[in-house]
Order: structure tokens, then C-alpha cells, then sequence
């Protein structure tokens, strides 16, 4: 036999209230813990952002920095560029003044009597050199005046009696006769006091340069000749 004790229905009523109270409250402290995690992980999530927005700008920063020095460096290099093509170009002026003073000194040297002229025309500074720029190529320079102080128009031409050595055996080439078809028109002379002829000329491979003769010729008539010194 089961004994049941009667339990009046006010204190029920008040189990079931208190019950629901605890439930509630439990709930709420559940959910309570839910939004402050939540909220834990927003302020988390917020300081990462932060974090890399300054993150961001460091490197912003740092690009902002390295623009500036490329284009610094951008204007030395063209500051230095500036500078050599200003030195190019005085280099430029002195080798034009010097050419100027090497005609001025030419013209000075025209006017003394050419006491070994033995025409009327004479033959000074002639050289010849070896040209750096390219093997077996010779170049020559002279200056040719009219004898004492005549003012007539000098119309004639250049030659060059070229002499070589090849394995023991000489050779004389007559230029313009023996060199390229156009050296005849570039081997013209015309002037009246002085003038300035320059040029070069190929030796032969294997040949050695022994002398070079230049004669100045007036309508096939021998005028002027000197040799070279090599």
C-alpha cells in the first residue's frame, strides 16, 4: 500500500513558478554567455582589423617612401645625364677652338715665304699615320700652299706613290690610278692661297708600309712632291 502525501495545490503552483524562475534565469545566464562570447569575438575580430588597417598604412607608408626615393634618383640620374651632355659639349667648343687655332696657326705658316718650294705650289706637314679604327688602313694629312704671294685659282690634282713590302718583295701602288673608282674626284685639288687635303688609303693584307710619296700635278705636270716619314 502506497502512502501519498496531499500536497495542497497553492505550493504546487508556487514549485512549478520557482521551477520556471530557475529555467529562466538559467536561460537567460546561457544566453547571457552566448552574447558576451559573441561579443568577445567582435572585439577580437575588431583589434585584428585594426591591426590590419595600420598594417596597411605602414605600407602605404613605406611605398610612399620608396617613390620618393626612385624619383630622386630618377632626377640624379638625369642631373648626371644633364652634366655629361654639358661636358660632351664643351669638350665639343675646345676641339672646335683647337681646330680654329691649328687653321689660324696654317694660315700664319701660309704667309712666310716656302723658301723649299720648287713650283708654285708647296707641300708642308705631311704625315702619315695608322688608322686605330680599322686594320690595314692608313691615314695621310698635308697642307698645300700657293708659292709667294700669288692670288691665281691653283686647279690640279693629288696623287700618292704608295710603297709596300710583301714577303720580300716590293710593290708601289699609284692612288688614285690603282685605288676606288670615285678617289679620283676626291683627290681634285682647287684653291688660291692654301688648303687642307686629308684622307686614307689601304694597304694591302699581309704588306708592310715602307714610304709614302705625294705629288701635286697641274694638267699632268709635276708641281709639288714630298715624302713621308714613317
Amino acid at each position: 500500500m502506497t502512502v501519498r502525501r496531499h500536497v495542497p495545490w497553492p505550493l504546487r503552483l508556487a514549485s512549478f513558478a520557482f521551477a520556471a524562475a530557475v529555467g529562466a534565469v538559467g536561460g537567460m545566464w546561457l544566453w547571457r554567455a552566448a552574447f558576451d562570447e559573441a561579443a568577445l569575438d567582435r572585439d577580437r575580430i575588431g583589434a585584428e582589423m585594426a591591426d590590419l588597417r595600420d598594417r596597411l598604412d605602414d605600407e602605404r607608408t613605406q611605398r610612399v617612401r620608396l617613390t620618393d626615393v626612385l624619383v630622386s634618383a630618377d632626377s640624379g640620374l638625369r642631373i648626371d645625364q644633364v652634366a655629361a651632355q654639358r661636358r660632351e659639349q664643351q669638350l665639343r667648343a675646345l676641339e672646335a677652338e683647337n681646330a680654329e687655332l691649328k687653321a689660324d696657326l696654317a694660315y700664319l705658316e701660309s704667309l712666310l715665304p716656302a723658301a723649299d718650294a720648287q713650283g708654285p705650289v708647296a707641300i708642308r706637314r705631311f704625315e702619315v699615320e695608322p688608322d686605330a679604327g680599322e686594320p690595314n688602313r692608313v691615314r695621310y694629312r698635308a697642307l698645300l700652299m700657293q708659292a709667294g704671294r700669288a692670288e691665281r685659282l691653283f686647279s690640279g690634282s693629288l696623287q700618292l706613290l704608295v710603297t709596300t713590302m710583301n714577303q720580300g718583295r716590293s710593290a708601289t701602288m699609284t692612288l688614285p690610278d690603282d685605288g676606288p673608282a670615285d678617289a679620283r674626284e676626291r683627290m681634285k685639288l682647287s684653291f688660291r692661297r692654301l688648303l687642307r687635303v686629308e684622307g686614307h688609303f689601304m694597304v694591302p693584307e699581309g704588306a708592310v708600309l715602307k714610304s709614302v710619296q705625294m705629288r701635286v700635278l697641274e694638267r699632268g705636270v709635276l708641281r709639288a712632291e714630298q715624302r713621308a716619314s714613317l
